[in-house]
Protein backbone atom coordinates (compact mmCIF):
# COMPACT_ATOMS: atom_id res chain seq x y z
CA UNK A 1 0.00 0.00 0.00
CA UNK A 2 1.62 3.15 -1.09
CA UNK A 3 1.79 5.74 1.76
CA UNK A 4 0.32 9.38 2.07
CA UNK A 5 3.09 10.97 0.84
CA UNK A 6 3.60 9.31 -2.03
CA UNK A 7 0.16 9.90 -3.24
CA UNK A 8 0.66 13.87 -2.89
CA UNK A 9 4.25 13.84 -4.67
CA UNK A 10 4.80 16.11 -7.64
CA UNK A 11 1.46 17.50 -6.85
CA UNK A 12 2.48 21.21 -7.54
CA UNK A 13 3.81 20.22 -10.68
CA UNK A 14 0.62 18.71 -11.59
CA UNK A 15 -1.64 21.46 -10.68
CA UNK A 16 0.86 23.55 -12.64
CA UNK A 17 0.17 21.48 -15.58
CA UNK A 18 -3.92 21.76 -15.06
CA UNK A 19 -3.48 25.91 -14.83
CA UNK A 20 -1.35 25.72 -18.04
CA UNK A 21 -4.18 23.37 -20.25
CA UNK A 22 -6.79 25.54 -18.98
CA UNK A 23 -5.66 29.49 -19.51
CA UNK A 24 -2.82 29.17 -22.07
CA UNK A 25 -4.52 26.32 -24.44
CA UNK A 26 -7.79 25.70 -23.02
CA UNK A 27 -9.36 28.66 -25.68
CA UNK A 28 -8.28 27.00 -28.53
CA UNK A 29 -9.30 23.43 -27.41
CA UNK A 30 -12.72 24.81 -27.02
CA UNK A 31 -12.71 26.29 -30.47
CA UNK A 32 -11.60 22.80 -32.28
CA UNK A 33 -13.91 20.61 -30.34
CA UNK A 34 -16.80 23.22 -30.73
CA UNK A 35 -17.14 22.75 -26.74
CA UNK A 36 -19.39 24.59 -24.54
CA UNK A 37 -20.20 24.33 -20.48
CA UNK A 38 -21.93 25.64 -17.52
CA UNK A 39 -19.45 26.66 -14.70
CA UNK A 40 -20.56 25.70 -11.75
CA UNK A 41 -17.80 26.08 -8.94
CA UNK A 42 -17.17 22.63 -6.47
CA UNK A 43 -17.77 23.51 -2.66
CA UNK A 44 -16.46 20.66 -1.49
CA UNK A 45 -13.17 19.18 -0.90
CA UNK A 46 -12.52 16.02 -1.10
CA UNK A 47 -14.55 15.17 -3.83
CA UNK A 48 -15.02 12.03 -6.40
CA UNK A 49 -16.02 13.63 -9.51
CA UNK A 50 -17.58 10.55 -11.90
CA UNK A 51 -18.96 11.66 -15.83
CA UNK A 52 -20.26 9.50 -18.78
CA UNK A 53 -16.76 9.49 -21.53
CA UNK A 54 -17.11 9.54 -25.23
CA UNK A 55 -13.72 10.79 -26.19
CA UNK A 56 -10.39 10.65 -26.05
CA UNK A 57 -10.51 14.51 -24.92
CA UNK A 58 -13.03 14.38 -22.13
CA UNK A 59 -10.67 14.44 -19.37
CA UNK A 60 -8.91 17.94 -21.00
CA UNK A 61 -12.23 19.28 -21.84
CA UNK A 62 -13.39 18.24 -18.05
CA UNK A 63 -9.92 20.10 -16.85
CA UNK A 64 -11.24 23.66 -18.90
CA UNK A 65 -14.59 23.40 -17.57
CA UNK A 66 -13.86 22.64 -14.13
CA UNK A 67 -11.36 25.14 -13.51
CA UNK A 68 -9.94 22.72 -10.47
CA UNK A 69 -7.23 19.90 -10.03
CA UNK A 70 -8.19 15.90 -9.85
CA UNK A 71 -6.24 13.09 -10.50
CA UNK A 72 -7.86 11.47 -13.21
CA UNK A 73 -8.10 7.32 -13.62
CA UNK A 74 -6.59 6.61 -16.65
CA UNK A 75 -6.02 3.65 -18.79
CA UNK A 76 -2.76 1.73 -18.15
CA UNK A 77 -2.47 1.51 -21.53
CA UNK A 78 -1.74 5.22 -21.72
CA UNK A 79 1.08 4.56 -19.43
CA UNK A 80 3.29 2.63 -21.24
CA UNK A 81 5.99 3.81 -23.52
CA UNK A 82 7.53 7.40 -23.41
CA UNK A 83 4.87 8.97 -24.42
CA UNK A 84 3.11 7.16 -21.26
CA UNK A 85 6.22 8.35 -19.41
CA UNK A 86 5.80 12.03 -20.03
CA UNK A 87 1.57 11.68 -19.22
CA UNK A 88 2.85 10.15 -15.53
CA UNK A 89 5.57 13.22 -15.10
CA UNK A 90 2.95 15.73 -16.03
CA UNK A 91 -0.57 14.62 -14.59
CA UNK A 92 -0.02 11.81 -12.27
CA UNK A 93 -2.94 9.46 -13.48
CA UNK A 94 -3.96 6.57 -10.71
CA UNK A 95 -3.65 3.14 -13.88
CA UNK A 96 -6.69 0.93 -14.36
CA UNK A 97 -5.37 -2.04 -16.38
CA UNK A 98 -8.30 -3.38 -18.92
CA UNK A 99 -9.30 -7.28 -18.34
CA UNK A 100 -7.33 -7.12 -14.98
CA UNK A 101 -8.42 -6.90 -11.36
CA UNK A 102 -9.48 -3.22 -10.21
CA UNK A 103 -7.99 -3.81 -6.78
CA UNK A 104 -5.21 -1.85 -6.67
CA UNK A 105 -7.10 0.94 -8.91
CA UNK A 106 -9.82 0.97 -6.20
CA UNK A 107 -7.11 1.29 -3.51
CA UNK A 108 -5.48 4.55 -4.85
CA UNK A 109 -8.71 6.20 -5.46
CA UNK A 110 -9.32 5.81 -1.33
CA UNK A 111 -5.98 6.66 -0.76
CA UNK A 112 -5.67 9.63 -2.42
CA UNK A 113 -9.56 10.70 -1.53
CA UNK A 114 -8.02 10.00 2.07
CA UNK A 115 -5.42 12.25 1.46
CA UNK A 116 -7.17 15.18 0.49
CA UNK A 117 -6.68 14.98 -3.18
CA UNK A 118 -9.90 15.42 -5.62
CA UNK A 119 -10.15 12.19 -7.71
CA UNK A 120 -12.41 11.93 -11.15
CA UNK A 121 -13.05 8.97 -12.90
CA UNK A 122 -15.34 7.29 -15.59
CA UNK A 123 -17.53 4.59 -13.89
CA UNK A 124 -18.48 3.08 -17.07
CA UNK A 125 -15.00 1.75 -17.51
CA UNK A 126 -15.30 2.63 -21.24
CA UNK A 127 -16.35 4.49 -24.17
CA UNK A 128 -20.16 4.22 -25.12
CA UNK A 129 -20.44 1.57 -28.31
CA UNK A 130 -23.95 2.55 -28.89
CA UNK A 131 -24.58 6.32 -27.30
CA UNK A 132 -26.39 4.75 -24.06
CA UNK A 133 -24.27 5.36 -20.98
CA UNK A 134 -22.21 1.81 -20.12
CA UNK A 135 -22.84 -0.30 -17.14
CA UNK A 136 -21.66 1.25 -14.05
CA UNK A 137 -20.53 -1.03 -11.52
CA UNK A 138 -21.94 -0.64 -7.75
CA UNK A 139 -18.52 -0.70 -6.34
CA UNK A 140 -17.81 3.03 -7.17
CA UNK A 141 -21.04 3.77 -4.52
CA UNK A 142 -19.11 1.50 -2.58
CA UNK A 143 -15.91 3.81 -2.13
CA UNK A 144 -17.99 6.10 -0.62
CA UNK A 145 -18.33 4.11 2.76
CA UNK A 146 -14.51 3.90 2.49
CA UNK A 147 -14.03 8.10 2.66
CA UNK A 148 -14.85 11.15 4.43
CA UNK A 149 -15.38 12.66 0.78
CA UNK A 150 -18.09 14.66 -1.39
CA UNK A 151 -19.13 13.50 -5.15
CA UNK A 152 -19.71 15.19 -8.25
CA UNK A 153 -21.50 14.40 -11.21
CA UNK A 154 -20.56 15.39 -14.49
CA UNK A 155 -22.04 14.87 -17.71
CA UNK A 156 -21.25 15.55 -21.53
CA UNK A 157 -24.02 15.63 -24.66
CA UNK A 158 -23.20 15.30 -27.94
CA UNK A 159 -20.21 13.52 -27.49
CA UNK A 160 -21.05 9.80 -28.40
CA UNK A 161 -22.53 11.51 -31.98
CA UNK A 162 -19.73 14.06 -32.48
CA UNK A 163 -16.85 10.97 -32.25
CA UNK A 164 -18.44 7.67 -32.04
CA UNK A 165 -16.45 4.63 -30.32
CA UNK A 166 -16.26 2.38 -33.38
CA UNK A 167 -16.13 5.45 -36.15
CA UNK A 168 -12.89 5.86 -38.16
CA UNK A 169 -13.56 9.30 -39.59
CA UNK A 170 -13.93 12.47 -37.17
CA UNK A 171 -17.13 14.60 -36.84
CA UNK A 172 -17.82 18.06 -36.76
CA UNK A 173 -20.42 19.09 -34.68
CA UNK A 174 -21.74 20.64 -31.03
CA UNK A 175 -20.37 19.46 -27.67
CA UNK A 176 -21.85 20.22 -24.23
CA UNK A 177 -20.36 19.51 -20.71
CA UNK A 178 -22.12 20.25 -17.00
CA UNK A 179 -22.18 19.65 -13.12
CA UNK A 180 -25.34 17.89 -12.60
CA UNK A 181 -25.01 17.51 -9.18
CA UNK A 182 -23.00 18.28 -6.21
CA UNK A 183 -23.56 15.98 -2.73
CA UNK A 184 -21.68 16.91 0.33
CA UNK A 185 -20.25 14.00 2.62
CA UNK A 186 -22.78 15.21 4.85
CA UNK A 187 -25.70 14.02 2.52
CA UNK A 188 -23.68 11.03 1.45
CA UNK A 189 -23.09 9.54 5.13
CA UNK A 190 -26.14 8.87 6.01
CA UNK A 191 -27.32 6.79 2.91
CA UNK A 192 -27.12 3.23 1.99
CA UNK A 193 -24.91 2.06 -0.85
CA UNK A 194 -28.04 1.56 -2.99
CA UNK A 195 -29.29 4.76 -2.42
CA UNK A 196 -25.89 6.32 -3.47
CA UNK A 197 -25.50 4.23 -6.69
CA UNK A 198 -28.81 4.81 -7.38
CA UNK A 199 -27.93 8.47 -7.65
CA UNK A 200 -25.03 8.09 -10.13
CA UNK A 201 -26.93 6.37 -12.46
CA UNK A 202 -29.72 8.66 -12.70
CA UNK A 203 -27.01 11.40 -13.14
CA UNK A 204 -24.55 10.01 -15.26
CA UNK A 205 -27.74 8.66 -18.05
CA UNK A 206 -27.11 10.33 -20.95
CA UNK A 207 -28.82 8.57 -23.97
CA UNK A 208 -27.47 10.41 -27.42
CA UNK A 209 -30.71 9.69 -29.34
CA UNK A 210 -33.31 10.55 -26.34
CA UNK A 211 -30.92 13.98 -26.87
CA UNK A 212 -30.72 14.04 -30.48
CA UNK A 213 -34.30 13.69 -30.40
CA UNK A 214 -34.67 16.97 -28.77
CA UNK A 215 -31.64 18.93 -30.13
CA UNK A 216 -31.36 17.78 -33.54
CA UNK A 217 -27.69 18.60 -34.17
CA UNK A 218 -26.32 17.81 -37.23
CA UNK A 219 -22.41 16.18 -36.84
CA UNK A 220 -20.99 16.31 -40.14
CA UNK A 221 -18.44 14.30 -41.37
CA UNK A 222 -17.13 11.86 -44.52
CA UNK A 223 -17.41 8.30 -44.53
CA UNK A 224 -19.50 8.41 -41.94
CA UNK A 225 -20.56 4.75 -41.78
CA UNK A 226 -17.40 3.61 -42.12
CA UNK A 227 -16.46 1.25 -39.00
CA UNK A 228 -19.86 0.79 -37.98
CA UNK A 229 -18.80 -3.06 -37.94
CA UNK A 230 -17.00 -2.67 -34.58
CA UNK A 231 -20.26 -1.87 -32.75
CA UNK A 232 -22.78 -3.87 -35.15
CA UNK A 233 -21.68 -7.78 -35.52
CA UNK A 234 -25.13 -8.93 -35.71
CA UNK A 235 -27.82 -8.63 -38.92
CA UNK A 236 -30.96 -7.83 -37.30
CA UNK A 237 -32.75 -9.53 -40.97
CA UNK A 238 -30.80 -12.72 -41.67
CA UNK A 239 -29.86 -12.55 -38.12
CA UNK A 240 -26.32 -13.91 -38.93
CA UNK A 241 -22.46 -12.46 -37.51
CA UNK A 242 -19.88 -11.29 -39.55
CA UNK A 243 -21.96 -10.00 -42.66
CA UNK A 244 -21.98 -6.17 -42.30
CA UNK A 245 -19.53 -4.04 -44.52
CA UNK A 246 -19.48 -0.24 -44.11
CA UNK A 247 -18.29 2.12 -47.30
CA UNK A 248 -18.80 5.86 -47.35
CA UNK A 249 -22.24 6.50 -45.33
CA UNK A 250 -23.70 2.93 -46.71
CA UNK A 251 -24.03 -0.36 -44.63
CA UNK A 252 -24.27 -3.53 -46.86
CA UNK A 253 -25.28 -6.90 -45.45
CA UNK A 254 -24.71 -9.80 -47.20
CA UNK A 255 -28.33 -10.57 -47.13
CA UNK A 256 -29.11 -7.70 -49.29
CA UNK A 257 -30.29 -5.46 -46.95
CA UNK A 258 -28.91 -1.38 -47.05
CA UNK A 259 -28.85 1.28 -44.88
CA UNK A 260 -27.60 4.65 -44.41
CA UNK A 261 -25.82 6.22 -41.08
CA UNK A 262 -26.96 10.23 -41.79
CA UNK A 263 -25.52 13.14 -40.33
CA UNK A 264 -28.02 13.32 -37.79
CA UNK A 265 -26.49 9.42 -36.62
CA UNK A 266 -29.45 7.68 -37.37
CA UNK A 267 -29.60 5.22 -39.74
CA UNK A 268 -32.18 4.61 -42.64
CA UNK A 269 -33.14 2.22 -44.42
CA UNK A 270 -36.95 0.50 -45.34
CA UNK A 271 -35.81 -2.91 -43.84
CA UNK A 272 -34.57 -1.66 -40.50
CA UNK A 273 -36.54 0.77 -39.61
CA UNK A 274 -37.22 -0.90 -36.66
CA UNK A 275 -33.43 -0.38 -35.59
CA UNK A 276 -33.07 3.13 -36.93
CA UNK A 277 -30.03 4.25 -34.20
CA UNK A 278 -27.20 2.14 -33.01
CA UNK A 279 -28.60 1.82 -29.59
CA UNK A 280 -31.84 0.09 -30.70
CA UNK A 281 -29.92 -1.91 -32.99
CA UNK A 282 -27.02 -2.55 -30.34
CA UNK A 283 -30.55 -3.88 -28.03
CA UNK A 284 -31.25 -6.29 -30.49
CA UNK A 285 -28.12 -8.16 -30.42
CA UNK A 286 -27.71 -8.74 -26.85
CA UNK A 287 -31.39 -9.46 -26.57
CA UNK A 288 -30.91 -11.94 -29.53
CA UNK A 289 -27.59 -13.34 -27.90
CA UNK A 290 -30.00 -13.88 -24.98
CA UNK A 291 -32.67 -15.90 -26.53
CA UNK A 292 -30.18 -17.84 -28.29
CA UNK A 293 -27.77 -18.73 -25.95
CA UNK A 294 -28.61 -22.52 -25.21
CA UNK A 295 -28.02 -22.81 -29.07
CA UNK A 296 -25.05 -20.93 -29.10
CA UNK A 297 -23.49 -23.08 -26.64
CA UNK A 298 -24.25 -26.78 -28.39
CA UNK A 299 -21.92 -25.20 -31.70
CA UNK A 300 -18.63 -27.04 -30.51
CA UNK A 301 -17.81 -28.96 -34.05
CA UNK A 302 -18.58 -25.86 -36.22
CA UNK A 303 -17.38 -21.82 -35.30
CA UNK A 304 -20.21 -19.39 -35.56
CA UNK A 305 -18.34 -16.18 -36.04
CA UNK A 306 -14.29 -15.46 -37.05
CA UNK A 307 -11.76 -12.81 -37.20
CA UNK A 308 -8.77 -13.05 -39.05
CA UNK A 309 -5.43 -11.32 -39.42
CA UNK A 310 -5.23 -10.19 -35.45
CA UNK A 311 -1.96 -9.70 -33.46
CA UNK A 312 -1.78 -11.74 -30.23
CA UNK A 313 0.47 -10.42 -27.32
CA UNK A 314 1.11 -11.64 -24.15
CA UNK A 315 1.07 -8.95 -20.75
CA UNK A 316 3.75 -9.32 -18.45
CA UNK A 317 3.67 -6.09 -15.59
CA UNK A 318 2.14 -4.42 -18.26
CA UNK A 319 4.53 -4.88 -20.73
CA UNK A 320 3.48 -6.57 -24.01
CA UNK A 321 5.11 -9.14 -26.52
CA UNK A 322 3.71 -9.84 -29.38
CA UNK A 323 3.68 -14.06 -29.73
CA UNK A 324 1.95 -14.02 -33.48
CA UNK A 325 0.77 -11.02 -35.95
CA UNK A 326 -1.49 -13.94 -38.19
CA UNK A 327 -3.51 -14.84 -36.08
CA UNK A 328 -7.41 -16.70 -37.15
CA UNK A 329 -9.78 -16.42 -34.24
CA UNK A 330 -12.98 -18.73 -33.75
CA UNK A 331 -15.64 -19.05 -31.84
CA UNK A 332 -17.37 -21.66 -31.03
CA UNK A 333 -20.01 -22.44 -27.97
CA UNK A 334 -17.23 -23.18 -25.30
CA UNK A 335 -14.12 -21.60 -27.03
CA UNK A 336 -12.17 -19.40 -28.51
CA UNK A 337 -9.51 -21.25 -30.59
CA UNK A 338 -6.64 -18.99 -32.20
CA UNK A 339 -4.26 -20.09 -34.87
CA UNK A 340 -1.60 -18.77 -37.17
CA UNK A 341 -0.24 -21.25 -39.90
CA UNK A 342 -0.02 -25.09 -39.19
CA UNK A 343 2.17 -24.57 -36.16
CA UNK A 344 0.17 -23.00 -33.38
CA UNK A 345 -2.92 -22.82 -31.91
CA UNK A 346 -4.13 -21.81 -28.85
CA UNK A 347 -7.51 -22.15 -26.96
CA UNK A 348 -9.35 -19.91 -24.09
CA UNK A 349 -12.11 -21.43 -23.11
CA UNK A 350 -15.21 -18.72 -22.22
CA UNK A 351 -16.02 -20.09 -18.82
CA UNK A 352 -12.19 -20.11 -18.09
CA UNK A 353 -11.68 -16.33 -19.39
CA UNK A 354 -11.51 -14.65 -15.61
CA UNK A 355 -11.46 -10.91 -16.79
CA UNK A 356 -12.73 -9.81 -20.47
CA UNK A 357 -11.81 -5.93 -21.62
CA UNK A 358 -11.85 -2.95 -24.33
CA UNK A 359 -9.57 -0.90 -25.04
CA UNK A 360 -10.36 1.81 -27.50
CA UNK A 361 -12.02 -0.10 -30.59
CA UNK A 362 -9.24 -1.93 -31.79
CA UNK A 363 -7.67 -4.06 -28.47
CA UNK A 364 -9.26 -6.76 -26.38
CA UNK A 365 -7.38 -7.73 -23.46
CA UNK A 366 -8.23 -11.04 -21.18
CA UNK A 367 -6.98 -13.10 -18.42
CA UNK A 368 -6.66 -16.87 -18.36
CA UNK A 369 -5.67 -19.49 -16.07
CA UNK A 370 -3.98 -15.77 -14.02
CA UNK A 371 -1.96 -14.81 -17.45
CA UNK A 372 -2.72 -11.74 -19.61
CA UNK A 373 -3.56 -11.76 -23.14
CA UNK A 374 -4.62 -9.01 -25.79
CA UNK A 375 -5.88 -9.39 -29.13
CA UNK A 376 -5.30 -6.48 -31.71
CA UNK A 377 -5.99 -5.36 -34.86
CA UNK A 378 -6.46 -2.10 -36.33
CA UNK A 379 -10.11 -1.89 -37.98
CA UNK A 380 -12.97 -4.19 -38.65
CA UNK A 381 -12.57 -6.43 -35.38
CA UNK A 382 -15.92 -6.11 -33.09
CA UNK A 383 -14.29 -6.46 -29.72
CA UNK A 384 -18.06 -6.12 -28.18
CA UNK A 385 -19.08 -9.13 -30.04
CA UNK A 386 -16.16 -11.14 -28.03
CA UNK A 387 -17.51 -9.06 -24.51
CA UNK A 388 -21.18 -9.73 -25.39
CA UNK A 389 -20.86 -13.39 -25.91
CA UNK A 390 -18.69 -14.01 -22.97
CA UNK A 391 -20.99 -12.65 -20.76
CA UNK A 392 -23.58 -14.11 -21.88
CA UNK A 393 -21.94 -17.77 -22.57
CA UNK A 394 -20.90 -18.02 -19.37
CA UNK A 395 -24.04 -16.86 -17.90
CA UNK A 396 -23.36 -13.48 -16.65
CA UNK A 397 -25.77 -10.52 -16.88
CA UNK A 398 -24.98 -8.69 -20.41
CA UNK A 399 -25.05 -5.39 -20.32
Amino acid sequence: MAAKSNVRKGLIRHKFVYHFLRYLIGWIVIRIRNFSYEYRKIEGKPVLILSNHNSDFDPLLMVISMKKHFKFVASANIMSGPVGKIIKFLAGPIPRSKGASADETVQLIIENLNAGIDVAMFPEGNKSWDGATCFISKRTAEIFRQCKCGLVTYRFDGGYLRSPRWARNPRKGKLFGRIVNEYSYEQLKDMSTDEIYEIIVRDLDANAYAYQDKHHIPYIGENLAEGIENLLYLCPVCQRFDTLHAKGNEIVCDCGVKAIYDEYGYLRGDQIKEWDNTIKWNSFQKNWLIGHKNDLKKQIDEAFSHDEDLHLYKIIDNERTLIKDDVKAQLYGDRIVLTSGDDFALTFYWKEISKLGMFRNNSLYLTYHDERYELHKLSGFSLLKYFSLWRVLTDKELY
